[in-house]
C-alpha cells in the first residue's frame, strides 16, 4: 500500500524536495487508511466491553440462549484482537515519540551519575598531617584501613561472666542420658491421655527425663 501510494504521487523540484512533499500527502493517506481499516480504537472497545456486559447481566439474571453465547465468544475474540492492535499502537508511538524527543531522562540521568562519582571519589588522604592525592598513597591506605577494620580479633569486649543462665540440675542432665524401663513409657503416655499438655507438678517424671525417653525411641 505505502509503496504503490508513493509511486503515484507526482511532486515537483529536487529529490529531496519531491520526498518531502511526498511524504506529506502520504502521511495524510495513513491517516486515512488507519480510520478505515483500523476506525477509532477505543471506541471500539468501549462498544465491545458494553455489549459482553449486558450479555453477562442476562446471563446472571437467566440462561443466555445459544446464539447469545456464541455472540459473547465472537465478542471476546474481538475484544482480544482490538486490545493487541492497540498494544501495538501504543508501541508504535512511543518508538516514533522516542525517535522524535528521545530519551528525556538522558541528561538528568548522566548528571546524577556524575554527582554520584564525584561525591564517592576519593581524591586525596591525610597521612602523618600531610595530604597526598597520590594514587598510589590514597590505595594504600584505602587498603589498610579496611584491613584494620575488618581484621579479625581475639578480644571481643563481650563479658558473659556475670549472667546467671538458667541450666538443669545434675540429677536431670544425668537421667537425658540413663536408660529408661516401658512402665516409666507407660505412665508418661496415660497421664497425658487425659489432658493436652503435662502439668508442672502432676507427673511423677519429670520435663527433662520425659524429653530424653521419646528422643531415645525416635533416635
Amino acid at each position: 500500500m505505502v509503496k504503490a501510494k508513493l509511486n503515484s504521487y507526482h511532486a515537483h523540484g529536487n529529490e529531496l524536495k519531491s520526498l518531502k512533499e511526498k511524504l506529506k500527502l502520504m502521511k495524510v493517506d495513513l491517516k486515512v487508511w488507519i480510520c478505515e481499516v483500523f476506525g477509532n480504537l477505543d471506541t471500539t472497545k468501549k462498544k465491545i466491553l458494553k455489549v459482553i456486559e449486558k450479555l453477562d447481566i442476562q446471563d446472571a439474571s437467566s440462561d443466555l440462549s445459544k446464539g447469545d453465547k456464541l455472540k459473547r465468544m465472537d465478542l471476546i475474540s474481538q475484544l482480544r484482537v482490538t486490545n493487541k492492535k492497540l498494544e501495538s499502537l501504543f508501541k508504535q508511538k512511543a518508538r516514533v515519540n522516542w525517535f522524535k524527543h528521545g530519551d528525556s531522562n538522558l541528561k538528568y540521568y548522566h548528571y546524577i551519575i556524575r554527582w554520584r562519582r564525584l561525591r564517592n571519589a576519593v581524591k586525596g588522604v591525610d597521612v602523618g598531617g600531610q595530604w597526598s592525592e597520590d594514587s598510589e598513597v590514597v590505595r594504600r591506605e584505602v587498603k589498610t584501613l579496611f584491613d584494620n577494620r575488618f581484621k579479625a580479633t581475639q578480644n571481643l569486649g563481650v563479658r558473659l561472666g556475670d549472667v546467671d543462665f538458667r541450666s538443669l540440675s545434675l540429677e536431670d542432665s544425668l537421667s537425658l542420658i540413663s536408660t529408661f524401663s516401658m512402665d516409666e513409657v507407660k505412665e508418661a503416655v496415660w497421664h497425658v491421655m487425659n489432658q493436652k499438655a503435662l502439668g508442672q507438678m502432676g507427673s511423677t517424671l519429670t520435663s527433662s527425663r520425659i524429653v530424653g525417653m521419646f528422643s531415645n525411641m525416635i533416635l
